[in-house]
C-alpha cells in the first residue's frame, strides 16, 4: 500500500486546532491504540514515527508488536555511541529488533557523518537507511549521496517544487520518494484556517474548487493527488481520528487524478515559518 500512517499526532499535540481559537490536543492512549488497530485492519502496513514525537514510538510498539513495517528517525548526533544508544532505545520502545527504515532527520549535505552512515547501513538492526529533508537543495543532494534508499520530502498541492526537482533522478538511482505534509498540517482540510495563515486562503480555495469538481472533500483530493503522482512512491498521512484514516483510505482507492499544478509557494507553505505567528 502506498499509504504510510504518520504518528506525530499520536504522541504529541500537533497540527491545527480542531476549533477556531483552540489549541491542538494529544489523543488519548486508548484512542491511539484503537486507531493503530483500525489501520492494521484496513491493511495499512507501514507506520512512520520518531523519538521526537513524544510518546508515539512507545504507543506504536505497544499496539503493533512485530506486525507491519515501522520507520523511525535519528537526530544529528555525530558520535557512534550516542547514535547506537538512540537506535537501541527506539528498538526497545517499538518492541522490535529491526527498523525497516531508519531516517536521518532533517539531513543536510554538509553533515560530516559519512562514516556513521556506513556503520548504520551495516548495523543488523537497520533494514534500510533513509533521510528526511527540507527544500530542493538538500533533497537533491540526498538522492545523489548514495547512502539512502528512501528520501522523505515535503509535498502538497500548494508546494510541489521538491518532487519536481528530484523525481527523475531519484527514479534513475532507485531511490524511493516519500512525501509528508500532504495536508499541510490541516490547511488542506476542512478545519478552520487560522488568521496568521490567511495568505494561504486563495490557494486552499483553488484546491477546494478542484476537489468539488471531482466529488471529493478537500482532504481526500489532496491525498489522492499525492497517491496518483507518478514520481511519489509512498505518501505519509498523519491521523489522530478514525474519520481521518477513512478519508486517507478513500483517497488511496480513488481513480488517478489529472496532474494538478496549483503552486502557491511562499514562506507560509513551509510550516517551519509558522513558529511565533499569532
Amino acid at each position: 500500500m502506498k499509504l504510510v500512517m504518520g504518528t506525530a499526532a499520536l504522541g504529541l499535540p500537533y497540527g491545527l486546532p480542531a476549533h477556531a481559537g483552540g489549541v491542538p490536543a494529544l489523543i488519548a492512549e486508548d484512542d491511539a491504540r484503537q486507531l493503530i488497530h483500525l489501520a492494521l485492519a484496513e491493511h495499512v502496513d507501514t507506520f512512520d514515527t520518531a523519538p521526537a514525537y513524544g510518546v508515539a514510538e512507545q504507543r506504536l510498539g505497544e499496539a503493533l508488536g512485530e506486525r507491519a513495517q515501522v520507520w523511525t528517525k535519528l537526530g544529528h548526533d555525530r558520535d557512534w555511541d550516542t547514535i547506537a544508544a538512540s537506535l537501541t532505545r527506539s528498538c526497545q520502545r517499538l518492541r522490535r529488533e529491526r527498523i525497516d527504515v531508519l531516517q536521518i532527520h532533517n539531513w543536510q549535505p554538509d553533515l560530516p557523518i559519512a562514516a556513521l552512515l556506513d556503520a548504520l547501513r551495516a548495523d543488523p538492526r537497520v533494514n534500510m537507511l533513509g533521510c528526511s529533508t527540507y527544500g530542493v537543495e538538500a533533497a537533491l543532494s540526498a538522492v545523489r549521496d548514495g547512502h539512502f534508499g528512501l528520501v522523505q520530502v515535503e509535498w502538497n498541492l500548494l508546494n510541489q517544487q521538491v518532487v519536481e526537482a528530484i523525481g527523475d533522478e531519484a527514479a534513475k538511482r532507485g531511490v524511493q520518494i516519500a512525501v509528508r505534509s500532504v495536508l499541510l498540517q490541516g490547511v488542506l482540510s476542512e478545519r478552520p484556517l487560522p488568521t496568521h495563515l490567511a495568505a494561504l486562503g486563495a490557494g486552499r480555495a483553488a484546491v477546494a474548487h478542484a476537489a468539488l469538481r471531482h466529488g471529493m472533500s478537500l482532504a481526500q483530493f489532496a491525498i489522492a493527488a499525492a497517491c496518483g503522482h507518478p514520481r511519489i512512491d509512498r505518501v505519509l498521512v498523519g491521523v489522530d481520528a478514525p474519520e481521518q484514516l477513512h478519508v486517507a483510505l478513500a483517497a488511496m482507492r480513488a481513480p488517478v487524478l489529472p496532474e494538478a499544478h496549483l503552486h502557491v509557494g511562499g514562506a507560509l507553505t513551509d510550516p517551519r515559518m509558522w513558529k511565533g505567528s499569532t
